[in-house]
């Protein structure tokens, strides 16, 4: 019978809910919010801290519990907090989670450092590249920003945790079966992430390719607007087009795979969850997806752009691509990569940034792109 208690006793500390732990999301946007699922599934104390966007959010939370993006009510205790109670919220944090989108993690995160403390825990689901603070000329990945941005006296003392994979915010919500991966260079700072969060509906994996985990999840931002664009195709000639939109897929995956290779990361991140798993469920919808398919469907990059921004959308993958085509000779100068291993990423930079026809375009990377040697 000691073997049946060991197991429960296993199962028990693997959920996370031995130890009740004080919780900080800062960003009441979609994912951000939807980590409160688990964790109050898991019975720790939850803090969502809204920026100065997300105020109509909080009052709507506050209100009955309702989230405005999800449609749907959050667990009860969570406790939410305006921009301006950005001190309250951090109170007793064990961990804090970055649930702000790539452009502004850099700016939320400044505010947050007075606020941290040695032994704090740091995760984040933002994912993509910037300018390094100290060569504006020099594109990293932001887990290096958020490094560059600790004082001297927390360097090595706070670590992170980086989140990739196909994860759906609703879904999580919703209690959706899902498997993502935490990436960190301490991987006992992943382990306590984990054990925080997972749940026999929200699997987590553990990693230490910081690097394959957020070059991957970065470009499959990008590589989603061209596989919209075989979406886009429809409109012009009223069929399918999936066999491109299929080939698309594996050429995308294979030029993951050659920046993640450059960039000093692991292949197994790039047929993995932060990989394969991302870029399928980010092509399927969503406003990399729809992007895509304007161009595809006849509008030029750069109009195309324009009439999302002025909706107030912003497409991650579009910066991706404009940051990874200019890491692209920073990598080159290294003798890590050659261009010519891109001609799709080459592809999405022409047609969104020099207005190239999407169609023209991509039939030439299907035809350059079969059979091509990736090695």
């Amino acid at each position: 019978m000691l073997w049946f208690f060991y197991i429960i006793y296993s199962n028990y500390i693997k959920r996370g809910t031995y130890n009740m732990a004080n919780v900080t999301i800062l960003g009441a946007g979609a994912m951000g919010s939807a980590l409160t699922t688990p964790l109050r599934k898991n019975g720790h104390n939850v803090n969502l801290w809204g920026t100065h966007l997300d105020t109509k959010i909080i009052d709507q939370l506050k209100k009955d519990g309702t989230h405005i993006k999800h449609k749907c009510k959050l667990e009860d205790g969570i406790n939410y907090f305006y921009n301006e109670e950005l001190e309250e919220a951090m109170k007793d944090a064990d961990l804090v989670i970055m649930g702000i989108t790539s452009d502004g993690l850099a700016s939320v995160f400044k505010k947050a450092i007075p606020y941290l403390k040695e032994g704090m825990v740091v995760g984040s689901v933002a994912k993509g590249f910037e300018y390094d603070l100290k060569d504006k000329d020099k594109v990293i990945i932001l887990p290096d920003i958020l490094e560059e941005l600790l004082p001297e006296n927390l360097v090595g003392k706070i670590p992170f945790v980086f989140v990739g994979g196909p994860c759906k915010a609703v879904e999580v919500v919703w209690e959706c079966p899902n498997s993502v991966d935490y990436a960190s260079k301490d991987i006992e700072a992943a382990k306590y992430m984990r054990s925080l969060l997972v749940t026999d509906k929200y699997n987590v994996g553990i990693s230490s390719d910081v690097i394959g985990l957020e070059i991957c999840a970065a470009m499959k931002n990008a590589y989603s607007i061209g596989l919209g664009m075989a979406e886009g195709f429809k409109e012009l000639d009223g069929k399918l087009n999936n066999n491109c939109k299929a080939a698309l897929f594996t050429f995308a995956v294979a030029e993951m795979g050659v920046l993640t290779k450059a960039m000093g990361g692991s292949y197994s991140s790039v047929i993995g969850q932060p990989g394969v798993g991302d870029l399928e469920i980010t092509c399927e919808a969503g406003r990399n997806r729809i992007l895509g398919e304007v161009c595809g469907g006849g509008m030029p990059g750069t109009k195309a752009i324009k009439k999302m921004r002025d909706e107030d959308i912003t497409v991650e993958g579009y910066n991706a691509i404009k940051f990874a085509w200019e890491l692209i000779p920073q990598l080159e100068e290294k003798g890590v990569l050659d261009r010519s291993k891109l001609p799709f990423l080459q592809a999405l930079y022409e047609i969104l940034f020099e207005d190239k026809n999407a169609y023209d375009t991509i039939v030439k990377v299907m035809n350059k792109c079969t059979g091509f040697d990736y090695e």
